[in-house]
Order: C-alpha cells, then structure tokens, then sequence
C-alpha cells in the first residue's frame, strides 16, 4: 500500500514538472507586457515586389508592390527608386518614399493599392526598379531591399 502512494505522488510531481516546462518553453522571455501593436505577439511576414521599368505617358515608370501577412505591420515604409546604369554604376534618377501600415499592407487591399511608383522623363539608357522596405513590428525593425531585372530603353 505504501508504494502506490508513493507512485501516485511521484506521478502528480512529474505532471507538473512537465506542465511547468512546457508553460517555460513557450512563453518569449524578452516580452513580458501585453504588445501594444497590430500584430500582436507574432511578428509579421512582408515582402517587396520591384516591377522592371515601363514606359507611360511619356515617362520611364519604376513600380515595387509590397504585401504583408495579416493583419499587418504597425509600420511601413517603402522607398521606390528608378536607377540608370550609367557606366556600370547604378544612378538613382528618380525616388520617393511611402509610409503605410496595418490592414493597408494586406491582401484585403488591391494590388494596385500596394503599389507604389516614381517616374522620370523618357530618355536612353538600361534602367531598372531598386526597393527598400523597413518593417515595424512588435517595437522591432526589419528591412527589405530588391532590384527588378533590367530594360534598356523603355521608351
């Protein structure tokens, strides 16, 4: 009789050493506060899409789309840049930022409303679409950079 209270304790005990390990390894010990952003505790995934140049009205067009998981970043910023190859040396000849965040980076907008484009005047030369994207999330940053492929003369 006094061994199979003594297993039964043995039992319970390992119950909860195991219940306590388990609760240990699943919980982030850098973040002991609820999380004060829209992605909550898990970090959120973007990526950035560069377009190859095309010409549109007249202009030489540089586009990058963007998409981030559910339910979005509490912070993005793209900069979209058309570049010249100007000797071997990628010139950036035109440029501009956007900020956006949360939902606005999601599927549940259009793609044409995550994309973001700058242009310049037509003129000769290889040309190509350079993005670089910085994600805020979860009071952490992560960047993101991408090139299209190259065109030459778009016009």
């Amino acid at each position: 009789m006094r061994m199979g209270v003594m297993t039964l304790r043995n039992a319970v005990i390992a119950f909860f050493v195991i219940l306590t390990a388990i609760v240990i390894t699943k919980t982030d010990p850098g973040d002991r506060s609820p999380a004060a952003s829209s992605g909550g505790g898990q970090r959120v995934v973007c990526s950035v899409s560069p377009q190859r140049p095309a010409e549109k009205g007249g202009r030489i067009v540089a586009a990058a789309q963007f998409r981030c998981d559910p339910p979005g970043p509490d912070g993005l910023t793209v900069t979209v840049r058309l570049q010249r190859n100007d000797g071997g040396t990628w010139v950036t000849v035109a440029q501009d930022t956007f900020v956006t965040n949360a939902a606005y980076t999601t599927r549940e907008h259009s793609a044409a409303a995550r994309t973001r484009q700058v242009g310049t005047a037509c003129a000769a030369g290889t040309f190509r679409t350079h993005v670089e994207a910085n994600v805020y999330d979860n009071r952490r940053n992560s960047g993101l950079s991408n090139a299209s492929g190259e065109r030459r003369n778009p016009c």
